[in-house]
């Protein structure tokens, strides 16, 4: 199992499901802090219950500051970014802290203050085992000034974090505020998003893809704002992922945000704080949004009517984060937790003792909310081959099950049928012939946001022939055309019509021979047409399944002459250089040539899968008997070479 997890998206609430499974990660999500602190959330299904316990860590100069952006790989490596500048590995084990990844001073690239200016996001490329960290920078001087915005690539080996490679720059020094966010698109990509530090109320957009990065796009959408000490700026986006906000200096503005395309849209509310922007954070519903400064309590704004929400107690914050337990975290400094319980209708503000003296610092925890992936769709054949069974998982980056409001599935099957609603795992009976492929499409809406997610899958219908012959011969005698098939299954087989012709063209039924509805054994059917003796006559089955579906048969010619009574035709005959010799029946056989002195002149045997073989290449021209010799019968006939 796991040795940590990240955020786990969506409070289930109301009418969903969870698909009856636990989070595969059996251990608790912890959050580490930049001086010796941790918060580790309870285990089991998510999203969790009950209050998450402190504990501290081991802590060491070098990482008593501002410390966030915990990276959590599947395979257990957890990596720690801190503002001063180096990347670690949460190793409880080592006492000092000194397990660093990488110092990114050595880079010329480094953050003044992680809390803000660092987010992490899997990559979409490889998401099992790497990371992306990216970083903005607020730095005026020493040997980060200037950096401007950079993304390093982690990998997680084992249950350590490899060192990862050099910076990519990302944007100039003009754009790297602390503001920078990310959220997910629903199809396995994230929006990467930073705020210019400038006037000009830009948002600059990246697209992280399964195919690749694309961007920047450049968003200026209104008034201007300021980030007015180039520092202390905050940039969210709500966890149901339609809205993105900006906090700096005296301003806080919310934008309406499109998951799908990236697109910051119109803004929608701007308050004004009393103090620097170092804490923003949106309820899980999205419908309030919390902030503070350095030195003023947690304050929270009803964005749809712009109304004062009281919080209650006073403390400063100098971040905030959404947990996965529902409630919103805050970093006041020292040695406690600010909570804000109820965000969602009633907040109120109490505080958690870190156990064991250890500090936040005013770091906390900022990761993109690990919204939910496309639902998959798994289509299941049946031993009935046009019945499907359909189910699918809904669910975020780390596995974990994501509520769905389950009266609002809705199953379209594309052929024609009336929708399937209300049902998470339907069965689906499609049109019983071959067919396809039909697009199943599904669509429901999700238990905490409301949001429309659709799902698509192609079914392609191959139901085997109703019947599947083995063959179909014919000899004739003078008593008749003897006739017999052979099936290895049939599939509601009503009956067989046996039809004559006499041109090839023109059939008539001669014969109806019941079929034997439903096997999958070998079975034979002979019949003999006594109404032909002489000449030639062709014949074909025409088999009709229970529900008056019609299947053809190949045709076959019946001759009644020289070979008359051998379950064998011979052709050419007489012949100039060979001839062959077809059986007529699936049957081991010994063929003997003979002179007119009954010498044997050629001889060969001949498997039940041999139908055809070719014989008297190297005899001189004249009168032969062939004998067709069988484990009950010998038949002959004869030949002649000219």
């Amino acid at each position: 199992m796991k040795k940590c997890l990240l955020l786990t998206f969506f409070l289930i609430l109301g009418l969903s499901v969870s698909f009856g499974q636990v989070s595969p990660y059996s251990l608790a999500p912890d959050w580490y802090f930049g001086q010796g602190g941790r918060l580790t959330f309870p285990s089991g299904n998510f999203p969790t219950s009950g209050a998450p316990a402190t504990s501290s860590m081991p802590t060491n100069t070098s990482v008593g500051v501002e410390a966030s952006t915990n990276v959590c790989f599947t395979n257990g490596a957890v990596a720690f970014y801190t503002n001063s500048q180096q990347v670690y590995n949460a190793n409880p084990a080592n006492a000092g802290w000194t397990d660093y990844i990488r110092a990114l001073t050595a880079d010329g690239t480094c953050a003044g203050s992680s809390t803000g200016a660092g987010v992490a996001i899997p990559d979409p490329v490889s998401p099992t085992n790497a990371f992306y960290l990216i970083l903005a920078n607020d730095v005026t001087s020493g040997s980060c000034n200037h950096a401007g915005v950079n993304r390093y690539r982690l990998t997680g080996t084992g249950t350590a974090v490899t060192s990862p490679t050099g910076p990519t720059l990302m944007a100039p020094d003009a754009f790297a505020g602390e503001a920078i966010t990310a959220g997910t698109d629903g199809a396995g990509g994230y929006w990467v998003v930073i705020h210019n530090k400038g006037t000009a109320n830009t948002f600059r957009v990246w697209h992280f893809t399964p195919t690749g990065i694309t961007g920047p796009v450049d968003y200026n959408v209104g008034a201007a704002v300021g980030d007015v000490t180039t520092s202390q700026s905050y940039l969210k986006i709500s966890p149901c992922q339609d809205k993105i906000a900006y906090h700096s200096g005296s301003v806080l503005v919310v934008h309406n945000w499109n998951r799908n395309t990236g697109v910051v849209g119109a803004e929608i509310r701007r308050i004004s704080p009393a103090s620097y922007g170092v804490g923003l954070e949106f309820s899980p519903d999205g419908s309030k949004i919390f902030y503070s400064g350095q030195a003023s309590a947690v304050s929270c704004v009803d964005i749809a009517t712009g109304s004062a929400v009281a919080v209650g107690g006073a403390s400063s914050s100098w971040s905030m984060q959404l947990g996965n337990d529902g409630r919103i975290y805050c970093s006041p400094g020292g040695t406690s937790i600010g909570v804000i319980g109820a965000p969602n209708t009633a907040p109120s503000y109490s505080s958690l003792a870190i156990a064991g003296g250890g500090s936040t610092f005013r770091g906390l925890s900022n990761i993109a909310w690990m919204t939910p992936n496309a639902p998959v769709i798994t289509a299941t054949a049946t031993a009935t081959c046009n019945v499907y069974n359909f189910s699918f998982v809904f669910r975020n980056y780390f596995n974990g099950n994501i509520g769905i409001n389950v009266p609002t599935v809705t199953w379209d099957w594309d052929d024609g049928t009336a929708n399937t609603t209300n049902n998470i795992a339907p069965s689906h009976t499609f049109p019983a012939s071959s067919g396809g492929p039909y697009n199943v499409t599904l669509t429901f809406n999700d238990a905490t946001c409301g949001h429309t997610w659709t799902a698509t899958v192609p079914v392609t219908v191959t139901c085997p022939a109703p019947v599947e012959l083995i063959s179909f011969n014919g000899i004739g005698n003078p008593s008749g055309a003897d006739l017999i098939w052979k099936t290895a299954m049939e599939l509601n087989n009503d009956y067989f019509d046996l039809q004559r012709s006499f041109d090839g063209v023109n059939f008539h039924s001669i014969a109806h021979i019941p079929g034997a509805g439903t096997s999958n054994s070998v079975l034979t059917y002979p019949y003999r047409d006594t109404e032909v003796t002489a000449g030639l006559a062709y014949y074909r089955l025409i088999q009709h399944d229970f529900d008056g579906t019609q299947a053809s048969s190949k045709i076959i010619a019946v001759h009644f002459g020289k070979s008359m009574g051998a379950p064998v035709l011979i052709a050419p005959n007489p012949f100039s250089s060979s001839f062959v010799l077809s059986k007529i029946y699936d049957e081991e056989a010994t063929v003997t040539v003979y002179d007119i002195y009954g010498r044997i002149v050629e001889q060969k045997n001949t498997t039940a899968a041999e139908t055809t073989i070719s014989l008297g290449e190297n005899l001189a021209n004249g009168s032969y008997i062939v004998q067709y010799l069988t484990g009950s019968n010998a038949y002959t006939i004869h030949v002649e070479k000219k």
